[in-house]
């Protein structure tokens, strides 16, 4: 079954909730209207969270918004094949970061194309990939000069942050599931 072509590209502007974000609950009410917004228009290509406006978060209400988003992300319930965060100043910035290491989760600023967060081994794989704009794991590895399992879990964590995104290969040669790899149309 071939999957279904994604166009719908979805922003959600944070700064709705307010400039200044504190509180777990406010955090949780933040993330339910993007899941909300997100079930509505699935399927999504891409899914810019926009940050612009936003002078100050919590690290309570990034955590409860963005830090659990991610994990909804990482587990495959959300319906968008990549996510970018765009319009960070250096505060805003700082506190996704932050979050997003105490998770050990990554994120990919749209404004920078760099990856957020715990993302220290992945940043080579992540501009490599972006170099290869489509391949399949084995490229990835050969370029790297890493081992192909080693390939693979980088790329399993990028695609979970929706840095990348994977589609099933016809006919894997060596028997199993085989993928190909893409960025995302938004994040070129």
């Amino acid at each position: 079954m071939k999957p279904q072509k994604r166009e719908t590209l979805l922003t959600y502007p944070v700064k709705e909730h307010g400039t200044f974000l504190a509180t777990r609950a406010k955090g949780a009410d933040a993330r339910r209207v993007l899941e909300e917004q997100l079930a509505a228009a699935a399927p999504v290509a891409v899914l810019t969270i926009d940050f612009a406006g936003v002078e100050a978060m919590t690290n309570s209400f990034v955590d409860e918004f963005l830090g659990k988003f991610y994990l909804l992300l990482a587990a495959g319930d959300v319906n968008t094949d990549g996510v970018r965060l765009v319009g960070l100043d250096e505060e805003t910035r700082e506190g996704v970061t932050v979050c997003l290491e105490r998770r050990k989760q990554i994120a990919l600023d749209g404004d920078t194309h760099e990856l957020l967060g715990d993302a220290a081994i992945l940043a080579g794989a992540y501009a490599e990939a972006r170099r290869l704009r489509g391949f399949r794991a084995a490229q990835l590895a050969e370029a790297l000069g890493i081992s192909l399992p080693n390939a693979n879990n980088r790329l399993k964590r990028l695609v979970e942050a929706g840095a990348l995104y994977r589609e099933r290969a016809a006919g894997p040669e060596r028997g199993g599931k085989e993928f190909t790899y893409r960025v995302p149309r938004a994040a070129d």
